[in-house]
């Protein structure tokens, strides 16, 4: 059985009380797998980070030090995405 469907088969018992606002089920990470199971209806909200973002942010700050700048502020915050079932179609970033 593959993870997916493990989270799949542990959650759907509670299916119904998260579509009723009975029970929260927030994940952490906006994974394909996991957005298609939002849509299935369940979880209520999933947050993400932007590894991309992380990783150029972190690249232009080495930069501006070889260069001889001061470094960037710290901490640099990268963005989150949020989703919901509102907006499942269109929250994450590309």
């Amino acid at each position: 059985e593959s993870l997916p469907d493990a989270n799949r088969a542990a959650v759907a018992p509670y299916k119904d009380r998260i579509a009723r606002n009975e029970f929260a089920l927030v994940v952490v990470d906006t994974l394909p797998v996991q957005i298609e199971q939002m849509k299935e209806g369940l979880s209520l909200a999933q947050v993400g980070q932007r590894p991309f973002e992380m990783g150029y942010k972190t690249m232009y700050a080495l930069k501006t030090i070889k260069d001889g700048k001061a470094p960037p502020a710290d901490p640099t915050y990268t963005s989150l995405d949020v989703c919901t079932p509102a907006n499942v179609d269109t929250c994450i970033s590309k």
